[in-house]
């Protein structure tokens, strides 16, 4: 089987209507999204012209047969996140004023109007993203795959934190054998090809094909929207344990 893999669309319509193109001429069986389908950051964005956050919603509903939430949508639908990564958000973050979450959250989770453009979302477009899940489990025939916009204590990507060692993700791996998940894939990294990481390595692999191993591995995918990084999408072939990478060019 093979599935397609996006992530961080940012409302970029033309992008996604391109990877979904390219998923038809690849024949995938299936589509998965690994959140983060609005949220339009200045500095970062090239498309502000085409930007379509409800469009995008639409297609990824139409096409998707799995979604997962990501940071930036939560941003848009004021809601915080399940998974909190330690953080205590209290019970009226909202309808606190910039200033003052800001002065909670002391550079250890994501604001954002500090350069997010409001995504005009429609009613339909929030209840969707009000109802995706954090994380999923999906079961083929050979393994389990958890999919998630970034590692677990933090799904969503809510927190400003990377890891940049292998043993910074053991709770990741704790959670994957907990859920007796072979591999895990996310997105949020907008790396420039996949980040493999196992319990003993750490790695950074330009777009191609990478052979997925005998042990457990977290998986980043790079972002289908236009940034100052290359974007692309990714197929994870499940029959020959193969995950590829494809640039996207506009």
């Amino acid at each position: 089987m093979k599935i397609g893999l996006i992530s961080d669309i940012h409302e970029d319509i033309l992008s996604l209507e391109q990877a979904f193109r390219f998923f038809s001429s690849e024949k995938c069986d299936q589509i998965f999204c690994l959140g983060d389908i609005v949220g339009f950051a200045l500095p970062f964005f090239k498309y502000i012209e085409t930007r379509n956050a409800n469009e995008c919603i639409n297609l990824i509903k139409k096409n998707c047969d799995e979604t997962v939430i990501g940071n930036h949508d939560l941003f848009a639908i004021k809601k915080v996140p399940e998974h909190k990564f330690g953080f205590d958000y209290g019970a009226d973050w909202y309808s606190l004023d910039y200033d003052e979450r800001a002065k909670k959250a002391k550079e250890k989770i994501w604001l954002y109007e500090d350069n997010e453009i409001k995504s005009a979302l429609n009613e339909e477009s929030i209840e969707f993203l009000n109802k995706l899940p954090e994380v999923s489990t999906i079961q083929f025939d050979n393994f389990n795959l958890l999919i998630s916009h970034f590692c677990f204590p933090d799904f969503t990507g809510s927190a400003i934190y990377f890891p940049r060692e292998a043993f910074h993700l053991q709770k990741h791996f704790d959670y994957m054998k907990k859920e007796n998940c072979r591999f895990s894939i996310s997105g949020h990294g907008h790396t420039e090809g996949i980040i493999a990481v196992n319990e003993e390595s750490f790695q950074s692999i330009p777009f191609g094909e990478y052979n997925l191993i005998g042990r457990s591995e977290w998986l980043v995918i790079p972002c289908t929207a236009r940034t100052t990084r290359t974007n692309g999408v990714a197929i994870l072939d499940t029959s020959l344990l193969v995950l590829s990478t494809y640039r996207l060019t506009n």
